[in-house]
C-alpha cells in the first residue's frame, strides 16, 4: 500500500528548521500550561518509540488526523525524523500550518478520513488528539481508523474526561453566562491579569484577544467546532473495544484546567511549577478524575484485506 507522502508544504522565512530535540530543548520550545501540552507530547513520543521498537524501523509514518497548526503534536514528531502528515478539516489551520512550517519529511492537507481510505494511504503510527469529542459517531471514525493502521502499528488517542474538570467548568461557565454573572468575572480576572503583568513588568496586552509573545498559543484556529460527546471512561473502554482496539497503555494528563481555574492559574506566580504539580496530581489521583486522557492502542486482531 502507498505510503504518506514525504513532500513538504512551501512556507515563509518564518518557517522553523527541523532537528532533533534533546528534553530541555523540547521543554524551551513547548513550555508546559494548564493544559498539559508539554506532558502530552512526551508520552506522545515515548509512545511513538515503542511502535517504532515493535516494528524494527528507523522511522515511522505518522497520521496526525485534527492537527490543526500543527504546533504541539504534529510538528515535534516531524522534528525527531519521522514521517507526518498532518490533516484537518479546517482549511485555515492547514495554511497557518504550511506557513509556519517546513520541512522535507511534514506535511500537511485538508481532508478527511475517507480521502485517506480512497487513496490507500496507510500509517505505523495515527494520533487522534482532541478530535473523538467532536464527532457525533466516533465508532464509525474509530472503525475507519483501524482500516489505516499499518501492521504492528498502533493509535494513539487523547481526549476529555466527559465530567472532568474542564468540562465541568464549561458548563459552570455557560450556566454563569446566562444569567449574566460570567461577563462580570472575566472583567474582573482581566483586571487581574493586567495588574499582575504590570507588577512583575510584563507588557500588557490591549485587548482580552490578544497574544503576547512568549505565550503559548491554543494550537488551532478552528473556534466554532464544538464538543458533542462527553465520555465517561466506561463508555469510551466500550468505544475502543467495539471499534476494534484494546488499551495498550493510558495516562492522566492534568488534573485542573478550564475556565476560571485557567485564569487562576495565569495570575499565580511560578507557574511553571504549579503545572507540573497539576500533571503530578493527575498521574497520582484516580486515573477517572483526571481533566484529559491519553491511550495507546492497538488492533485487536489484524484486518484481512
Amino acid at each position: 500500500m502507498p505510503r504518506v507522502p514525504s513532500t513538504a508544504d512551501s512556507a515563509d522565512g518564518k518557517a522553523f528548521l527541523g532537528r532533533e530535540d534533546s528534553s530541555c530543548e523540547r521543554d524551551a520550545l513547548f513550555p508546559e500550561t494548564q493544559y498539559g501540552i508539554s506532558k502530552r507530547i512526551r508520552i506522545i513520543e515515548e509512545w511513538v518509540y515503542q511502535i517504532k521498537a515493535r516494528t524494527a524501523k528507523g522511522r515511522v509514518a505518522i497520521l496526525d488526523y485534527g492537527c490543526g497548526t500543527g504546533d504541539y503534536i504534529t510538528f515535534p514528531l516531524a522534528r525527531s525524523g519521522n514521517e507526518v502528515l498532518g490533516i484537518d478539516i479546517h482549511e485555515p489551520s492547514i495554511l497557518e500550518a504550511r506557513r509556519r512550517y517546513a520541512l522535507p519529511n511534514l506535511s500537511f492537507r485538508t481532508g478527511v478520513i475517507q480521502d485517506l481510505l480512497a487513496e490507500r494511504l496507510s500509517f505505523d503510527v495515527i494520533v487522534c488528539s482532541e478530535v473523538l469529542e467532536h464527532l457525533h459517531d466516533a465508532l464509525e471514525f474509530l472503525t475507519d481508523v483501524r482500516r489505516l493502521l499499518q501492521p504492528g502499528g498502533g493509535l494513539i488517542v487523547t481526549t476529555p474526561n466527559g465530567y472532568g474538570s474542564f468540562e465541568m467548568l464549561r458548563r459552570l461557565e455557560w450556566a454563569l453566562s446566562r444569567i449574566g454573572i460570567h461577563q462580570s468575572l472575566r472583567w474582573v480576572f482581566r483586571k487581574g491579569h493586567q495588574l499582575s503583568r504590570r507588577a512583575r513588568g510584563y507588557v500588557v496586552p490591549s485587548h482580552p484577544s490578544e497574544r503576547l509573545s512568549g505565550e503559548p498559543g491554543a494550537g488551532f484556529l478552528n473556534h466554532d467546532s464544538v464538543h458533542v460527546q462527553f465520555f465517561r471512561l466506561r463508555s469510551l473502554e466500550k468505544l475502543f473495544s467495539t471499534s476494534g482496539f484494546r488499551i495498550i497503555a493510558r495516562r492522566a494528563r492534568t488534573f485542573l484546567c478550564g475556565p476560571y481555574v485557567d485564569t487562576l492559574f495565569r495570575l499565580s506566580p511560578g507557574r511553571q511549577a504549579l503545572f507540573r504539580l497539576n500533571n503530578r496530581l493527575a498521574d497520582l489521583l484516580p486515573f477517572s478524575w483526571a481533566a484529559d486522557w491519553m491511550f495507546l492502542l492497538e488492533p485487536k486482531e489484524a484486518l484481512h484485506p
